[in-house]
């Protein structure tokens, strides 16, 4: 049992309960509210301003009562107050109803008067008020609160205002904000809540509201900080579409964000919707306050390079190193699953695991009921180390793209939902990563993922209605505000987030402008949208003069033979508007830039290229745009990943009983598919490196002996690491064109401090032997699985790989069983001599 309780994001020890429930219990006890007041100074519970938090602790304190873990005196129940809570109306007549001037510019003296106090005389008005005409009535402010009424002439009453605490959660707000539950605990007094809004009946004056509305914002802020200390950023308020339109919030500069669900502040059930579906709009006091919502204390992110030699521990401990599954028993299985998967990528989840006595263990394992093995928890320790391998590069590509995974033929597994199209239907799961990539394709790892199932209903019909946060195109925007939220760990990488064309999104284009000045989108184009000039946007693009040409090596496959493209650019800077549907109507214009990249004299029968990218990274000449469009093919280096989960891993023939079960052994095959394709990139893009950087000794001492006997491998594409001068000066020229751009805003970066590995050959010059090359590895390891060798087949894929790591994996089980030390005949005491 723990020896403190955690509520209102608070702990409280229990001996400090103890000591409560005594003092209420002696011979002379003081009353309760003495009591919570001896409870706040004991926990040091108070405002900004020094105050005790009474009025909290006294909820709180109800809680841990009805929990049986203190006991105090009865409260003593005051006068005219039965049942629940509410406002007290004390029957006197409302004031009269003013007349008003034609327009709210003649109206004299228009102000707000801010209510002191329960014994301000003003406070029965504001009640009386609230109570007889505001469509909520008796229901009362919570928290912390301020109310104005609103006064013309000489104390002519013409409303009333009032102000209290925001939601505790609110998915369209919380969508919009961007910040994580960290920053949403520590930053949520940032917030307030525009809770009571009134004009009198029979008070009559166009743009009165509009008026209220801007001098309220124009006062609460300075009111608020005075009495609770905090100066809030934000504030939000709700219409209920079928008695009000929002039009004096447009006109006051209140920005629709989306619409609520219907639950309430205290809906127990996730399932019932007791109130009615509102808007949701909200003001901002700085331009740059969700950035400032965001922020958080982040833990460091210790570098690690992709390219560090091999530790003595193993690359599994390595990379689940901070797992947390709630026992060790637990943590220990999962990396002994992990092993095994790596060591059999190709063979079905049962049969990974070498028999039963591996096999029981782990399913198992994917169908305990704990809910720490969870798909995000399993993959919390790939994540960090990933990050980790992204705080050592200077720049780096973030891919994201969502796969559909089809389990069609388990028609009795729970979880599944509809995948596919009305012409070709299906079951599964969608899974969306975030994948990132050194600038020479090399995979660093998974940086975020979301697994689910689709709802069978479908909600197309009412879209244009929604909010963001309530679609299923939300995943675009919330992989980037993770990468926003990685870009304030490693402040000092570049990270370019990239997407394909279901990405052209006006809503992650908006979180852009309070992202972090080290994080930049790289986006295909998906909709002609319209600009500020009344242009469409792809007229506006062929519109513009050429500003160069550019080659690009476009790889064969099952349709197309490789061939040599030659691309027109064309880019210039552009201002969009956002649609005027649903919540968007009252946004403002985005800037950003705009690129277009046409293929030139394509040949007869081939598809031509013709990208139109959208991206906040300035460009100012040819070289940028060439850069910008040699990033964006990097982008498909996460379909080759899909392809190695899929294809490699075959996790689409999994077989189990729930979603949970495949999600937990999705969890295992994620990590080794990036094995497997680091391991063939690596190959491909660093044939020199030295193989003890993927190769355990024991793998290495195999293939030594094999190639002794095997047929001479391919050469590697060229005698020398020769790209590496040519990323060197790339990187040095981003990093000086960022420094210009961040100029004005932010520190600039420092220098480069991107990893460059060392050729083989120089790695062996302190040794008297010559170590094997990461390409000659890798293709002993493919002949082991019949991959031929010949002097043109090049380095071979992740299909071959994956079968030779099989077979190599055997090997050394093999050697260890045969190297193991077992008894002599001669010392056995049970052997009959002759």
């Amino acid at each position: 049992m723990l020896d403190a309780i955690r509520i209102a994001g608070r702990w409280v020890k229990r001996s400090l309960l103890d000591r409560l429930t005594a003092l209420s219990q002696a011979s002379d006890p003081p009353s309760r509210h003495q009591l919570v007041q001896q409870f706040c100074r004991w926990a040091h519970w108070r405002n900004r301003k020094g105050k005790l938090c009474v009025s909290s602790a006294k909820v709180c304190l109800k809680r841990l009562e009805k929990q049986g873990l203190v006991r105090l005196p009865p409260p003593a129940s005051p006068l005219g107050r039965s049942g629940q809570r509410t406002l007290r109306d004390d029957g006197l007549p409302l004031p009269p109803v003013p007349k008003l001037p034609g327009r709210v510019q003649e109206i004299c003296d228009l102000r707000l008067s801010l209510i002191a106090d329960s014994q301000d005389p003003q406070h029965r008005i504001w009640n009386r008020l609230i109570r007889r005409q505001h469509p909520l009535q008796g229901a009362p402010l919570v928290g912390a609160q301020l109310r104005y009424l609103i006064v013309a002439g000489e104390n002519e009453i013409l409303g009333a205002i009032g102000f209290g605490a925001p939601a505790f959660y609110l998915s369209c707000r919380d969508c919009w904000i961007g910040w994580d539950a960290e920053a949403m605990a520590q930053n949520r007094g940032l917030l307030i809540g525009l809770s009571r809004f009134l004009i009198r009946a029979g008070v009559q004056c166009p743009n009165l509201a509009t008026t209220c509305y801007r001098l309220a914002m124009q006062r609460v802020r300075e009111d608020w900080f005075e009495r609770y200390g905090v100066r809030p950023v934000l504030a939000e308020t709700y219409v209920d579409r079928s008695t009000h339109t929002g039009r004096s919030l447009v006109a006051a500069n209140w920005l629709r964000i989306g619409q609520s669900q219907g639950r309430g502040r205290s809906t127990p059930k996730k399932s019932d919707r007791p109130q009615s579906v509102k808007d949701v709009w909200v003001w901002q006091w700085d331009p740059q306050a969700r950035a400032q919502l965001q922020q958080r204390t982040l833990p460091p992110v210790a570098p690690r390079s992709v390219f560090s030699s091999r530790p003595k521990t193993d690359w599994v401990e390595e990379e689940l190193d901070g797992l947390d599954l709630g026992h060790v028993i637990l943590d220990r299985r999962f990396a002994r699953m992990l092993q095994d998967r790596w060591a059999h990528p190709e063979r079905s989840f049962f049969a990974s695991f070498g028999g039963k006595a591996g096999g029981k263990p782990a399913y198992a394992f994917i169908e305990n009921p704990r809910a720490e093995l969870h798909f995000s928890n399993l993959l919390a320790p790939h994540c960090q180390n990933t990050r980790r391998r992204m705080a050592a590069e200077s720049v780096v590509f973030l891919a994201q793209d969502t796969t559909p995974l089809s389990y069609n033929s388990l028609q009795k597994t729970t979880g599944l939902g509809p995948i596919g199209d009305e012409r070709h239907p299906g079951r599964g799961l969608l899974l969306h990563t975030l994948q990132a990539f050194r600038l020479d394709r090399i995979p660093l790892g998974t940086a975020w993922a979301q697994l689910w199932a689709r709802d069978p209903l479908s909600d197309t019909a009412h879209r244009n209605e929604q909010s963001i946060d309530q679609k299923e195109s939300v995943r675009w925007v919330n992989a980037f505000q993770i990468a926003a939220q990685i870009a304030r760990q490693v402040p000092h990488t570049v990270l370019i987030c990239s997407g394909d064309r279901e990405n052209d999104l006006i809503e992650m284009y908006d979180r852009s402008t309070v992202a972090p000045a080290n994080l930049f989108y790289l986006v295909r184009a998906q909709h002609d949208r319209v600009l500020d000039s009344g242009e469409k946007l792809w007229d506006h693009l062929a519109a513009q003069p050429c500003g160069g040409t550019m080659s690009v090596q476009i790889p064969r496959n099952k349709n197309r033979p490789a061939r040599t493209a030659t691309l027109e650019l064309r880019w210039a800077q552009i201002s969009i508007k956002p649609p005027r549907v649903g919540c968007k109507k009252s946004w403002g214009t985005l800037e950003l830039w705009a690129l277009q990249a046409k293929e030139i004299d394509p040949p007869q029968g081939a598809e031509p290229i013709d990208w139109l990218l959208l991206t906040n990274w300035k460009i100012d000449s040819l070289k940028t745009a060439r850069r910008l469009v040699r990033w964006y093919g990097l982008r498909w280096g996460i379909e080759c990943w899909h392809q190695v989960l899929k294809d490699v891993c075959k996790v689409e023939t999994r077989q189990m009983k729930s979603a949970e079960a495949l999600s937990r052994a999705l969890g295992l095959d994620m990590i080794v598919a990036w094995r497997v394709l680091l391991l063939c990139r690596l190959g491909k893009e660093h044939p020199h490196l030295p193989a003890s950087v993927l190769y355990s000794p024991e793998e290495l001492a195999i293939l030594e002996v094999y190639q002794k006997k095997a047929r001479s491998t391919p050469p590697p594409p060229c005698s020398g690491p020769s790209k590496l001068p040519e990323l060197r000066e790339s990187v040095a020229l981003i990093q000086a064109e960022l420094r210009e751009l961040q100029k004005a805003s932010d520190p600039a970066l420092p220098s480069p401090h991107v990893n460059f590995p060392a050729p083989a050959s120089v790695a062996s010059k302190s040794t008297t032997k010559a170590c094997m090359s990461l390409w000659e590895a890798n293709c002993l390891t493919a002949q082991l699985a019949g991959f031929w060798g010949r002097k043109g087949d090049g380095h071979p894929g992740p299909d071959v790989m994956g079968r030779g790591l099989l077979i190599l994996a055997e090997l050394v089980r093999y050697e260890r069983i045969k190297d193991a030390q077992l008894p002599s005949r001669a010392r056995n005491p049970s052997r009959k001599r002759s």
